[in-house]
């Protein structure tokens, strides 16, 4: 049985050996380990920002000197940001078919292109990767990407620019009524890393509900799971959230998430899982 955060953040007795090895491990990535810019960024913005996730998945060993470029590479190489990487292709990959195949419906029926919303986008690496990809074949989506956080809003206008992307991207609250009724119409809504950061089951099962009220009979909601990771206590226990406390991430059964999409009112049509198992994509139709 994974352990729950409750347990991961109680504090060990001084004299354990896994209060010693964790206690090592935080003062390495405090001094030595800050020569690795992942490790700097984690430590300036919290591991499980948006900051942090571009880096992840540019995947570029970055730092000070020889040893910091060698540190940031094995950083990048853990378990959790491999999986990360494999979850942002499956999540491309899975937008490019779904698109594409509404895009089509649509021009049969004469009407306009796609409308996408993107509640929590971070750097948005994974969206405009998807939205470069259907714009290279011709079919254009009406993109909305939001992020609560500056630092994350403007690092995806920059990869957008990057990758000549046309897409509003503006601060917006994920869980706020009042910012989701803002947003046009959407055929097509991602919620993408964000509810592997709520520790409270009722606030994330609530935003299932927003989600149903925000989308349109007909409409999709595009999904990322995490039922596991490999390193759930070593993050705890060393790493620290954008919040400023450890983060202790909450896995969730894939059983739980999907029973709160149908009782939201979707239909749940597919779930997949990238190669590790850690991650996982599920898209659901409004009924």
């Amino acid at each position: 049985m994974p352990m729950d955060v409750v347990e991961l953040t109680r504090p060990l007795p001084p004299f354990n050996v896994k209060a010693i090895k964790y206690g090592l491990a935080r003062f390495f990535l405090k001094t030595v380990g800050r020569l690795s810019k992942g490790i700097d960024i984690g430590c300036r913005h919290g591991f499980d920002s948006g900051v942090m996730l571009d880096h992840v998945y540019d995947n570029q060993a970055q730092g000070r000197l020889l040893i910091g470029r060698l540190i940031d590479r094995l950083y990048l190489d853990a378990p959790g940001w491999a999986g990360i990487r494999a979850r942002g292709e499956l999540l491309r990959d899975t937008l490019v078919a779904r698109l594409d195949a509404i895009a089509a419906v649509k021009r049969a029926q004469g009407k306009g292109p796609p409308v996408l919303a993107d509640l929590a986008c971070g750097g948005g690496r994974y969206i405009i990767g998807a939205l470069r990809a259907l714009q290279d074949v011709g079919v254009k989506v009406h993109a909305t990407l939001r992020d609560y956080r500056p630092e994350n809003v403007a690092k995806a206008r920059e990869n957008a620019a990057r990758e000549g992307v046309c897409a509003t991207i503006e601060l917006g609250d994920a869980f706020a009524d009042s910012d989701l009724r803002k947003l046009p119409k959407p055929d097509v809504v991602v919620v993408s890393g964000l509810h592997e950061i709520i520790t409270e089951d009722a606030v994330v099962k609530r935003h299932f509900g927003q989600l149903g009220q925000l989308l349109p009979s007909g409409g999709y909601l595009v999904v990322t799971l995490q039922p596991q990771h490999p390193q759930l206590e070593l993050i705890a226990r060393v790493l620290t959230s954008h919040s400023g406390r450890p983060w202790a991430m909450r896995l969730r059964p894939i059983g739980l998430i999907t029973a709160w999409a149908r009782e939201a009112g979707f239909a749940v049509e597919t779930v997949k899982r990238e190669p590790r198992g850690i991650f996982g994509v599920l898209v659901a139709r409004k009924r």
